[in-house]
């Protein structure tokens, strides 16, 4: 199935363009930086080293747009490069990693960070946040060299 996936034309044009695959590239990059950047300044805020002033939901809110705009160009920038080396990255433990680490992360992001409240230790939200995304990203970046 792998190997049909990078056969595919979507894989066949990722490959064959020397400009497609940096260009999505590019955009999925630009996904990280807003999806990312945005969580991250939300679980400092939880974690009441940055914005001590803002009430965090204020924050959450305001950042939402550009946090949900930057993880709907991750997923869909995320599976066309994927196409482009599907069979390479089926061989790889560390591209599991990440897929896996990716969905707890997601589920978490959408069930208990959602859902900030005073009754939950917003200090534990905003590390156990901070930590899972960079596992994701660290993963992300690791399986290139395995």
């Amino acid at each position: 199935m792998f190997e049909w996936i990078e056969r595919s034309p979507v894989g066949e044009f990722m490959r064959g363009s020397p400009v497609v695959f940096p260009i999505v590239e590019s955009l999925h990059l630009i996904g990280l930086a807003l999806f990312v950047g945005t969580l991250l300044l939300i679980d400092l805020g939880l974690l009441g080293v940055a914005m001590p002033r803002q009430p965090i939901q204020q924050v959450v809110a305001a950042l939402a747009p550009f946090t949900w705009s930057g993880f709907g160009l991750l997923m869909l920038t995320g599976p066309i490069m994927f196409t482009a080396q599907a069979a390479k990255w089926h061989d790889n433990p560390i591209f599991w990693l990440k897929l896996l680490l990716l969905i707890v992360a997601v589920v978490f992001q959408l069930s208990v960070r959602r859902r900030i409240r005073s009754e939950r230790p917003p200090k534990l939200i905003g590390a156990v946040s901070l930590v899972l995304w960079i596992c994701v990203a660290l993963s992300g970046k690791t399986m290139e060299f395995v």
